[in-house]
């Protein structure tokens, strides 16, 4: 197999947050393996940077609490040996490959291009389980190497130190130990269905600040332990639900996921297979919210081609007309020129048209997304916007939005009161000169000014 590797701007760089004396076991074990790696004569760097940092949370009696530490990231230069460099190890399930990458790389490989178990050195076929992608620093090429014959095509007779960003997450991340196991697919989703409907997502990274994430939820739920008997009593109302669900949501993300890379073709391949093996775990749990924002954009598209489909242009270029709806957007944008104001820009959804529009009028930066709005203006453009006709106004100015008939007519309004006459006051000094004063009842409905 010869493939070239795409390497997009991208960046695979995760910050841990660790206190003084993980920091410190960290920098010793990263510095062990470089001197490993240097020994046996690859050349490759792993680098670890860290930044002082805090963290802050509520304890459960409510005392703020701030922790101190370091925001520790780790990056590095891939192995190399004689002009191969090493871009990433290959994991073979049973739902194809699953590709991970050392730290600090930005190379890119289509899943789909990987064939689990072949070598190209040996060019043989079988049950591998492991394999290694490598590439040469001069022409680019892209080989897939089985491990037992990296010694043969590498002529050294020892393994590379070949560190990938997942070790490292298990590392750092507070993984839980134990053995290693596998589970079925369908109970991994049940649970991960369960755990999000009972507590919500959540993802691995709020265990820096204290949170459970739902992927610990699930492994426990799978495994046992402390707490799990009270972590299964909580998800049992959920998992009917779950278990239902989950055979639609599995073959929503298979057609629904495109990417050929990535995140994407990853959860794809864990989707594809029966079992799901503990360092896929978080992997395989990520499918619920994936499926919700899959659900989320196929909502929008079809809103989106809905209006598009009933919403035309209102008047003629230049045109004054009269429109009256909802407000979508309201947003401030800066001035023609430096000295001028920020303006607002509108823009309103009325039923059958769009109306955009941008002033710096007073009324316009009261206006708030989800107000009812009137506006009278001149037709400026006809324009369209993710498929959607928009008429833009200008010199855009407010109606009143209280409707006609909320308006007290005159057949309705109680009659006038009498002219009332307020007897004359003796008083004191200049205000005796004061003659007495006539003052009529103001009629209901109107406003009085004071």
């Amino acid at each position: 197999m010869s493939m070239d590797a795409d390497t997009p701007d991208t960046d695979r760089v995760h910050p841990w947050f660790l206190n003084a004396e993980e920091l410190a076991a960290t920098r010793a074990k990263m510095a062990k393996l470089q001197q490993r790696a240097e020994r046996k004569g690859f050349s490759g760097t792993i680098d670890v940077s860290a930044v002082p940092a805090t963290r802050s949370s509520t304890s459960a009696g409510g005392l703020p609490v701030t922790v101190h530490g370091f925001d520790v990231t780790i990056t590095g230069d891939p192995p190399r040996y004689q002009g191969w460099r090493f871009v990433a190890a290959v994991d073979a399930v049973e739902g194809g490959t699953i590709l991970r990458y050392p730290p600090g790389s930005t190379a890119e490989v289509p899943n789909d291009q990987i064939r689990a178990g072949e070598c190209d050195h040996c060019h043989t076929t079988r049950a591998r389980r492991s394999t290694v992608l490598v590439s040469h620093d001069d022409t680019g090429q892209l080989l897939q190497v089985g491990r037992s014959c990296l010694k043969d095509f590498l002529g050294h007779n020892t393994l590379p130190v070949f560190l990938t960003a997942d070790e490292i997450t298990n590392t750092l991340g507070g993984s839980q130990g134990g053995t290693p196991s596998a589970w079925d697919i369908h109970s991994v989703l049940t649970y991960a269905a369960a755990a999000v409907d009972a507590f919500g997502w959540t993802p691995a990274s709020a265990s820096e600040h204290g949170r459970v994430p739902t992927r610990d939820l699930v492994r426990l739920a799978l495994v046992g332990g402390r707490g799990a008997d009270r972590l299964r009593d909580q998800l049992a109302p959920h998992l009917a639900d779950a278990t239902a669900r989950i055979p639609r949501l599995r073959d929503d993300l298979l057609t629904g996921l495109t990417g050929s890379s990535g995140y994407e073709a990853n959860l794809v391949v864990v989707l594809r297979g029966a079992a799901v093996d503990a360092r896929h775990l978080g992997l395989a749990v990520s499918a619920i919210p994936a499926h919700q924002r899959l659900q989320a954009d196929r909502q929008r598209e079809t809103a989106r081609q809905d209006a598009a489909q009933t919403v035309d242009y209102a008047g003629r270029v230049g045109e004054k007309v009269t429109l009256s709806g909802v407000v979508r957007t309201a947003m401030r944008v800066e001035g023609y020129t430096y000295r001028s104001p920020d303006q607002v820009m509108l823009v309103v959804d009325c039923g059958t048209a769009v109306a955009k529009m941008t002033t710096s009028a007073a009324w316009a930066y009261q206006v708030k997304v989800g107000d009812p709005l009137t506006v009278t203006g001149t037709v400026k453009a006809h324009t369209e916007w993710n498929g959607i006709k928009q008429t833009v106004l200008t010199r855009p100015k407010q109606l009143d939005t209280i409707p006609e008939c909320a308006q007290p007519s005159l057949a309705d309004a109680a009659p006038p009161a009498p002219w009332e006459t307020v007897p004359r006051v003796r008083l004191d000094g200049a205000q005796a000169a004061q003659r007495s004063t006539t003052t009529r009842t103001p009629s209901r409905g109107v406003a009085v000014s004071h």
